[in-house]
């Protein structure tokens, strides 16, 4: 992006002002099109900012870690998360200004992801020029995952941010031999691992590019700064290791979360994080197309194309490779997930952006891109007006529920943190099925993903009645009261077997105690 310099040599420094008119002649083309870009992202990213409930992780952010004091969230994320402590500082500090509402919480990581748009433009500058850099910065602004983790209250548009500055920064230190960029790359990346621990294996392919094509002497001061941050954020990841609060990825097999990656890259979470079964038909075209792209670098006239293409093609093979060499050599380290791969999506979108934007592939590549531009967009307004693609609403189903008639037992979908929690007003605890206690309730109501048959009998016991049928859009709610006099005591194992459409069930009781 060049800007024309206002006055020629030799003229008087004197300053005039500018027309509107010759302000804007005096950018150039590729200038307004990556605002318009970087304003079409910023406008998917905020219009709907605040419309959805907070999901299952944000609650952990918003509840958990950004409770109190700053030195609470840093001890809240030193025993109780699995990532580094950047985004949550950074969060604790953005909070202070704007709340921890979903708008305001959710506004750092909407921020993250529009910057990353004139990042990638530079991405592809860089690599193949600004035609390369327009297509690629064009796909990162309507990428349907970048868009929802632009929207989530965790790390990852942050880091996604993080790692292309850190792309940028590498890409010009190799062609400069700058020591301002060398620092700048080490500064992005270790800010990079700080906020992601999957962060490090691009940064790893970079830093060994460099010390190849530059040398231990060039690169020395970018070297320095990473490797005091990677010191940094050491023995925090060895402690939250040592939790094991990320094992539980292990639980579905490697191919079935590599192939998730694949449809999630480019659809976005529209899959096992909103707790409904996979939609992988959504993902044919634009994975097709994507596919499509890339296979133009094997033509023979894509030489060129093919070799700049190769460099963030690099960081992708890295980003996921390593993390998944690492799993089929020690199941115990096991934690590749389509999120915590995100390192690698904008280097894969630059490569896109260069093998559309070839000279060579003409009328033929243009098309591609458009057709996959085109597609992205259609699903991100999509996925920001269908309720079934969206995060569950739980602050209408806790306004609708209202406060307890007596003690209360709620029956509904729960990963870690359960998002209705959040919402109720009533101080509800979450309780587990191993927990023996033997719960005395008045009401038992159930949250399902849509309408589901009604519990059987046996499910609640005597004395049970259903008094109200309940429709918040995807959500619908049965609500059960015991009839005698008095309390009856809950099933709760009973009670987690409820078809509810939900990958996994758990209770929240309302101002109870044990018997």
């Amino acid at each position: 992006m060049e800007v024309a310099s206002l006055s020629r040599l030799g003229r008087p420094k004197a300053r005039t002002r500018r027309s509107p008119s010759e302000w804007v002649r005096s950018h150039s083309r590729a200038f307004w099109i990556v605002a318009g870009l970087t304003a079409l992202a910023a406008l998917l990213r905020f219009a709907t900012l605040g419309v959805q409930s907070y999901h299952h992780d944000e609650i952990v952010t918003a509840s958990r870690v950004l409770r109190d004091g700053f030195g609470h969230a840093m001890n809240a994320v030193w025993s109780s998360e699995s990532t580094p402590p950047v985004y949550y500082a950074l969060a604790w500090v953005w909070t202070q200004l704007v709340g921890t509402g979903e708008f305001g919480l959710r506004s750092l990581s909407a921020a993250a992801g529009v910057a990353t748009v004139p990042v990638a433009y530079l991405i592809g500058v860089e690599l193949r020029g600004r035609r390369a850099g327009l297509w690629a910065a064009a796909l990162v602004a309507v990428n349907p995952m970048m868009l929802w983790y632009s929207q989530e209250a965790r790390a990852y548009a942050l880091v996604a941010c993080f790692g292309a500055l850190s792309a940028l920064y590498w890409l010009r230190a190799e062609r400069s031999g700058a020591r301002r960029d060398f620092v700048w790359w080490g500064i992005w990346s270790g800010l990079a691992i700080a906020t992601h621990y999957f962060a490090a294996f691009p940064i790893l392919a970079e830093a060994l590019m460099l010390l190849r094509r530059r040398g231990p002497r060039a690169s020395f001061a970018g070297m320095a700064i990473l490797g005091a941050a990677a010191l940094a954020v050491a023995p925090v990841a060895i402690h939250q290791m040592s939790l094991g609060h990320a094992e539980w990825i292990g639980n579905f097999s490697l191919g079935h979360r590599l192939a998730e990656t694949a449809a999630t890259f480019v659809t976005g979470e529209t899959g096992d994080i909103i707790a409904r079964p996979e939609r992988p038909w959504l993902a044919f075209v634009p994975l097709a197309l994507s596919l499509a792209a890339l296979a133009l670098l094997l033509r023979r006239r894509e030489g060129r194309e093919r070799r700049a293409a190769a460099r963030p093609l690099l960081l992708v093979v890295a980003a996921i490779g390593i993390p998944v060499a690492i799993a089929l050599v020690d199941a115990s380290k096991n934690f590749v997930l389509a999120r915590n791969l995100i390192p690698a999506l904008v280097p894969l979108l630059a490569a896109i952006g260069i093998a559309v934007a070839s000279p060579a592939s003409r009328k033929l590549g243009a098309a591609i891109g458009a057709l996959l531009f085109a597609y992205s967009l259609g699903f991100c307004i999509l996925a920001s007006t269908d309720e079934q693609l969206q995060r569950p609403n739980w602050s209408a189903v806790a306004e609708r529920i209202g406060d307890p008639h007596g003690p209360r037992a709620t029956v509904t979908w729960t990963l870690g943190e359960a998002p209705l929690r959040y919402y109720l007003s009533t101080g509800a605890v979450q309780v587990r099925a191993s927990e023996s206690y033997d719960w005395l309730v008045k009401e038992v109501d159930f949250v399902s993903d849509g309408v589901q048959p009604a519990p059987p009998r046996r499910m609640l016991g005597p004395g049970f009645e259903q008094v109200a049928r309940e429709d918040t859009g995807r959500l619908f709610i049965r609500r059960y009261r015991f009839q005698p006099p008095g309390l009856a005591p809950l099933r709760l194992r009973r009670l987690r077997d409820a078809g509810l459409d939900f990958r996994s069930n758990g209770v929240l009781l309302d101002g109870v105690g044990p018997q």
